[in-house]
């Protein structure tokens, strides 16, 4: 069956235009291709469609029927693919996002039905993420993520930089006392994270011209961000946490700054990555805008630590 689609088409447009050289100048092949697909259909369906004269060609019946068989069949072809245009060209259809799975968790669901409620001709599918993905093969039209490691073929638009606060529960100061520089660490109970791709267990600070990267070790590693906020709240140690991570704990005390006057230059932005594409979809477009803007800059989240941050030189 596939292989009649070319020539039914094929005969469609020398019906339409009443020749076959006319059928071939529209379609942009030879003469000769056109009449041989035309002579190879009648053969394959055992029937005349078309009778030829010197100056002029008539259908037949069989042609007459078939004819108006394939101008259907190419309307339903063109509004095939005028569907997917539109499809491409507004905010609609399903998209697939994935997310980091901590951030996405508390920064972004909230925020979606704010998101739909400006598209409601659109399904969104969310996958909250703790793995290294592969954008392509898990079928995600997007993902935000917070890996600095960009996968061959994408595309990635930086939306923010992530800040970084040293933080232990007030019992724990209280116990082991508050460093003042950051070698002192060496002797502090260092809560890591520790992932299958990633262990951060090198922090980095900086004062002014004064730079340095800081081994740690403690007695608690984990494999989840908000697992070592809760860690560090119940007592157990240091820890060296983004600020997204926090709502209130400092603000409410259950968490004290350390170090706050060195800036923590740990690298890490949250990207949005997509494949690489000559146009990109509107429906991916207004999500990263729509994210961006939720977000802001600086970041909601970073608001009430601005004195704090204006403390490090």
């Amino acid at each position: 069956m596939l292989e009649l689609l070319e020539p039914i088409a094929i005969f469609t447009h020398v019906a339409r235009a009443g020749s076959f050289s006319s059928a071939a100048r529209k379609l942009g092949i030879s003469k000769s291709k056109v009449s041989t697909q035309v002579a190879d259909l009648e053969h394959k369906l055992g029937v005349q469609l078309i009778q030829r004269t010197t100056r002029s060609l008539s259908l037949t019946e069989a042609g007459q029927l078939l004819y108006a068989q394939g101008e259907e069949l190419l309307r339903d072809a063109d509004q095939a693919v005028a569907s997917v245009h539109n499809l491409n060209d507004a905010t609609r259809g399903v998209l697939k996002v994935g997310i980091s799975q901590s951030f996405g968790t508390m920064h972004i669901i909230p925020a979606l039905p704010e998101f739909m409620a400006k598209h409601p001709e659109l399904e969104l599918q969310v996958s909250l993420l703790d793995h290294k993905v592969d954008v392509v093969s898990e079928g995600l039209d997007l993902l935000l993520t917070m890996s600095e490691q960009l996968p061959l073929g994408m595309v990635a638009r930086p939306l923010m930089k992530c800040q970084f606060l040293l933080a232990a529960s007030p019992s724990y100061v209280e116990q082991h006392g508050m460093p003042s520089r950051p070698e002192q660490l060496v002797d502090h109970n260092c809560l890591v994270y520790q992932g299958e791709w990633h262990e951060h267990s090198v922090w980095q600070f900086k004062q002014g011209d004064d730079y340095c990267e800081i081994g740690v070790s403690g007695n608690f590693r984990v494999d989840n961000a908000p697992a070592l906020k809760s860690a560090a709240v119940s007592g157990l140690g240091v820890v060296y946490l983004a600020s997204y991570l926090l709502e209130d704990e400092i603000a409410k005390g259950t968490l004290v700054p350390i170090l706050d006057e060195w800036q923590l230059t740990h690298h890490l932005p949250l990207q949005a990555v997509y494949p690489r594409r000559k146009h990109l979809a509107p429906k991916v477009s207004a999500f990263i805008d729509f994210i961006k803007d939720h977000i802001g800059s600086p970041p909601y989240w970073d608001n009430p630590y601005k004195e704090l941050y204006a403390k490090r030189k």
